[in-house]
């Protein structure tokens, strides 16, 4: 049975949340709420039934008699989204696809937005029907968008990027102009869902279920306007817009480059909601109620060259600290006003003394108002764990924190880990009981393994840790005779703990059946050796600028290991582009002594790979998971067969013919999904505890230091 939250209910009635608060108040029979804080929406739509919109209420089609009931039906039709166009067009290569997305995203823009501008390409007539006439129409497409997109403030940079798409007929064009007319805001979403997919390595959107979230625990009846620091697509302002519905809040926005800008601008306009979306060096809006952020995590940007007067009262933090954009998003809310933002776990147990120093204002003044630690891998392509803090202005306050540990709530996806329904409405629920005892001066005493209450006065002086792993009950507490040498080890034991946990329900997927075929690796993915030593040679290689170039001993633990490589010079890396990895590639030793295989990390994109390396690279990751193929590899079996493709020559070596040729077993699609996720969980539960023996080692040294050391 389909379940919606009350903000849900108050968007698709098209009322206020208030207004749902006080059917539920003043109407015995209106549905009650299940213990995740949702309601049935069978039961809503039968009580709605009976209920006639107030005249007030009133939208555009609406009958005189039409119920409530009748307008949620119509809003969840017009939100279902259609298929996406299984065309594209033809284009320059690794952007083809982004391309296509792009001009999707402009056809609705144009269609929804300025209809005047969407009859003049509709009408248009092409010099041809073949190529020219099919690129003359793109160009007056991207045209037409830019003279729209200035008419409604939107940075047009973006349409640019049309005129590398080259199709070959004029139909193709109108094919998808004709596909375009059905589509609505919940198409956008799943464009924008796709666009994720397609983006380069490292870049990445707010997930949607953590965007509602951020939005759903912070906008509440006051939010008057809301700013994200560092726009990536727009979906942190659309997640406000959606959580504020009816009302609608002023939206602003900050770009680091011009196709965030464009980007945010198009989702934004093509789901009907207008913003000022402003480049990172123009100046930020007044100070606004509500911010949401997800910024990005130890990179430079233009939060590095704000001057010190923007830090005051606190102290300057580090550069490509986290902590610069949450004092920027201080900076910018008014009192009262309250924070959702993005920040990596080590923010809150930071040994660095000026990280440390803000996090003890920040506690003393009492802005902290939650911690929330979320599922690790959340983020496409990037196996990293985030946190959320809820800060605020409260002036003269002594409000406990709220700590929430959703570490293990999260559920394996197609490409990352997902946050579904049910964890997200644990943690709103365990989010609202926290305020709802505040509010009535009661104590509160949390969710049993999920979220606590700590005063500010508990919270640990010598760290000012603000982690709820060392604070939620049921979890490893702290240890006796804590000290210096021993700070920081119930993290890793917390980690081991939840690691080994993790592996031990996954490990159950390993020994089921896995209904195998027998493939030639081939036949699913791509074989390429490195570069050969005449398009390189080691003298013309430079140590510290220019492309990083992977080597054999670079393959450590399963990841490319790599501090200083040696790097192919900018001139000559140009003409090397067909040996550049990608995420999610498998590299292989093929000259000297066979070690195991590596997976290519999205941080690792764009490494170059030498003459002594295989890379290969799946056809299509829906077919054949590249992290089976890297598991199968590294396994017994996998190992075997490639010693004995080994020559014993003077040096052993195997070919790229032979690895092309090898035999692999290949699970269904949705047993590899079940593999990766075990594995995954496995080789997590090896990390954690290889960091934990590091640890407890470092720890056993120091002390051993303090108690001999000055005897030595």
């Amino acid at each position: 049975m389909q379940r919606i939250t009350r903000a849900e209910i108050a968007r698709l009635a098209g009322v206020s949340r208030a207004a749902v608060t006080q059917w539920g108040k003043r109407n015995r029979g209106f549905p009650r709420p299940g213990d995740d804080g949702r309601f049935a929406l069978a039961e809503v739509l039968e009580w709605l039934e009976r209920q006639r919109v107030r005249a007030a209420d009133r939208e555009t089609g609406d009958q005189i008699d039409e119920s409530y009931a009748n307008r949620v039906r119509r809003n969840l039709a017009a939100a279902a989204p259609a298929e996406l166009p299984a065309m594209q067009l033809p284009g320059d290569g690794p952007t083809t696809r982004a391309d296509n997305l792009t001009l999707l995203l402009t056809l609705v823009f144009l269609r929804t937005q300025d209809p005047q501008a969407w009859t003049e390409i509709d009408q248009s007539i092409t010099p041809d029907a073949e190529a020219v006439g099919a690129r003359w129409l793109l160009a007056h497409i991207a045209a037409v968008a830019t003279r729209a997109a200035r008419r409604h403030g939107l940075s047009p940079e973006i349409f640019v990027n049309l005129r590398r798409l080259a199709p070959e007929r004029v139909s193709q064009v109108r094919a998808l102009m004709r596909r375009c007319t059905k589509f609505g805001a919940a198409d956008v979403q799943a464009i924008i869902d796709e666009y994720e997919t397609v983006l380069s390595p490292g870049a990445f959107l707010t997930p949607r279920a953590v965007a509602t979230l951020l939005a759903e625990m912070v906008i509440d009846d006051a939010a008057e306007s809301v700013y994200d620091p560092h726009l990536r697509g727009g979906e942190l302002l659309i997640a406000a817009a959606d959580a504020a519905h009816p009302r609608r809040p002023r939206l602003h926005g900050i770009a680091p480059h011009a196709t965030a800008l464009s980007l945010s601008g198009l989702n934004l306009l093509a789901r009907d909601e207008t913003a000022d979306l402003r480049p990172a060096h123009e100046s930020h809006p007044a100070p606004v109620t509500h911010v949401l952020a997800n910024p990005p995590f130890g990179i430079e940007s233009w939060i590095d060259y704000r001057p010190d007067t923007d830090w005051h009262p606190f102290p300057r933090p580090p550069a490509r600290s986290t902590f610069r954009w949450l004092l920027h998003c201080l900076k910018q809310l008014r009192d009262g006003g309250r924070i959702a933002i993005i920040m990596p776990p080590s923010a809150a147990i930071s040994a660095n003394t000026r990280e440390r120093e803000l996090r003890r204002q920040l506690i003393d003044q009492s802005m902290v108002e939650a911690v929330l630690a979320l599922p690790r891998g959340l983020l496409v392509g990037r196996d990293i764990a985030t946190s959320v803090w809820i800060v605020r202005h409260a002036p003269d306050s002594d409000q406990p924190i709220l700590f929430i540990d959703a570490a293990r709530l999260g559920v394996p996806g197609d490409r990352r880990t997902v946050l579904d329904e049910a964890g997200r409405a644990a943690i709103l629920s365990a989010w609202r009981l926290f305020l709802a005892d505040r509010e009535a001066g009661r104590t509160h005493h949390g969710v049993d393994r999920l979220s606590v209450a700590v005063p500010r006065t508990s919270i640990r002086a010598d760290t000012y840790s603000l982690n709820p792993a060392e604070y939620v009950s049921g979890r490893i507490g702290p240890l006796h005779n804590d000290n210096n040498a021993r700070t920081g080890l119930r993290g890793h034991y917390q980690r081991a703990l939840d690691c080994w946990t993790a592996a031990d329900e996954a490990a159950a997927a390993v020994y089921e059946p896995s209904g195998a075929q027998i493939v030639r690796l081939g036949d699913v993915c791509e074989v390429k050796a490195g570069y050969s030593y005449s398009l390189l040679p080691a003298g013309q290689r430079d140590r510290q600028y220019g492309v990083p170039i992977v080597l054999p001993r670079h393959l450590r633990d399963g990841r490319i290991v790599a501090d200083n490589p040696p790097c192919a010079p900018h001139r000559l890396a140009t003409a090397l582009a067909d040996y550049a990895v990608r995420d999610g590639d498998v590299l292989c030793v093929r000259t000297g002594a066979l070690t195991q295989p590596a997976l290519v990390r999205p941080e690792d994109a764009g490494r170059l790979v030498s003459t002594n390396l295989l890379r290969l690279r799946v056809h299509d990751p829906k077919i054949l998971d590249p992290y089976v193929l890297y598991a199968y590899l590294r396994s017994a079996a996998g190992t075997k067969q490639m010693k004995t493709f080994a020559r014993s020559t003077a040096t052993a070596y195997v070919t790229a013919s032979d690895v092309d040729a090898m035999e692999i077993p290949l699970p269904p699609p949705e047993r590899q999904r079940a593999l990766t996720a075990a594995l995954r969980a496995l080789d997590e539960e090896v990390r954690a505890t290889r960091d934990l023996a590091t640890a407890v080692a470092a720890a056993r040294d120091t002390a051993i230091h303090q108690i001999v050391g000055g005897a030595l």
